[in-house]
């Protein structure tokens, strides 16, 4: 792999999302302000960090693969992102997709679909904080600051949550909801409908 495809999948060129201006910003709240955090749109410098941040998010999984070898991971891992980030690019196509920083390092990301269900629904389909920033309050800050601007707009919130993540907890204290059955794969739909906007939880993540 060089610097200029940081990853590719056979036959997929020119993979990488353009930057672009984030359709609908969320509030700098003061509770993000005194933690430093910020927001940004993701560009295509960000891969490198981005690619770390989702092998992070399976590092037990890789634990368990005890019969491959460090390069066999690294390979596996960087194909699942570019799948993932491909189906991104295909399915959410105006999707917010945004960096978390604090103090201007990447520590996260963020991805928000507004359009959906008509536009009356904001899909939160990515949700990531790097390890040694989190149990600090900066999820549940950016929760907040979200839900309060779905509020303002009038929209619903959905996700998927594994329903032995932690995070479900959380999330139903917020005002989420599930709606349905399980998803194939074991994934849980959740819905906020101009729910509780509290800002002291804590989101593990």
């Amino acid at each position: 792999m060089t610097a200029e495809a940081p990853f590719r999948l056979p036959g997929v060129q020119n993979a990488r999302r353009p930057a672009r201006p984030l359709r609908i910003p969320l509030p700098e709240t003061p509770e993000l302000q005194q933690l430093n955090v910020k927001l940004r749109p993701e560009t295509p410098d960000d891969i490198p960090f981005l690619i770390q941040l989702y092998a992070r998010s399976r590092s037990a999984e890789m634990l368990m693969l005890d019969t491959w070898d460090g390069d066999m991971k690294k390979d596996f891992l960087e194909k699942q992102f570019s799948y993932q980030y491909l189906h991104h690019s295909r399915y959410y196509t105006n999707a917010d997709f945004t960096v978390i920083t604090m103090a201007d390092r990447p520590i996260g990301r963020i991805y928000l679909f507004w359009d959906n269900d008509g536009g009356r629904d904001c899909r939160l389909f990515e949700f990531q904080l790097v390890p040694t920033v989190r149990n600090r309050g900066i999820g549940s800050a950016l929760l907040s600051a979200l839900l309060r601007q779905a509020q303002t707009l009038k929209r619903s919130v959905s996700l998927h949550v594994e329903p032995i993540n932690g995070a479900r907890r959380l999330y139903a204290r917020f005002g989420f909801l599930p709606v349905g059955a399980e998803a194939k794969g074991g994934m849980m739909m959740m819905r906020w409908n101009n729910g509780p906007l509290e800002q002291g939880l804590r989101l593990a993540i």
